[in-house]
């Protein structure tokens, strides 16, 4: 890792978290702070999925319009460097899709970021965690581990 420090690649889902309140948005709150000083990256496709899941909350009846337009202002100053997909990053998301029985590559996009940097990375999805570490994956992590770190 560069300089010592550490690289997470950071979920959609821990990003809302920490904008609406949901039942994991506590242990979000200790896991950022856990990751205080790490580099955060999360793909392109971050920001895609941030939007779609606080349209949804607002769908749903679950925040507001209102709501959703300041937790997305909040969420897009989150101190991470987003990273635009390639052909190779594409390829690695495909490979990890099929590796986890995924019908979508939509998380093996991150995994593919994950691996790319050396990174840890971390997810509200305990089903993506556990597939992946049934595939021997020690370096995804569920956000309420924070806890135990």
């Amino acid at each position: 890792m560069a300089g010592g420090m550490t690289r997470v690649v950071l979920d959609a889902s821990v990003a809302v978290a920490t904008a609406l309140s949901l039942p994991y948005s506590p242990q979000t709150a200790r896991l950022l702070e856990h990751l205080s000083g790490a580099e955060i990256y999360v793909p392109a496709l971050w920001e895609y999925e941030v939007v779609s899941t606080l349209r949804k909350s607002v769908a749903l009846g679950r925040s507001t319009s209102a709501e959703a337009e300041g937790a997305l202002e909040r969420m897009l100053v989150l101190p991470s460097t987003r990273v635009a997909p390639d052909p190779g990053l594409h390829r690695a998301a495909l490979r990890w899709a099929d590796r986890l029985g995924q019908v979508a590559a939509y998380d093996a996009q991150y995994l593919a970021l994950a691996e790319r940097l050396g990174a840890e990375f971390w997810t509200a999805d305990r089903r993506l965690v556990e597939r992946a570490r049934e595939s021997g994956l020690a370096w995804v992590h569920w956000v309420g581990e924070a806890d135990e770190a």
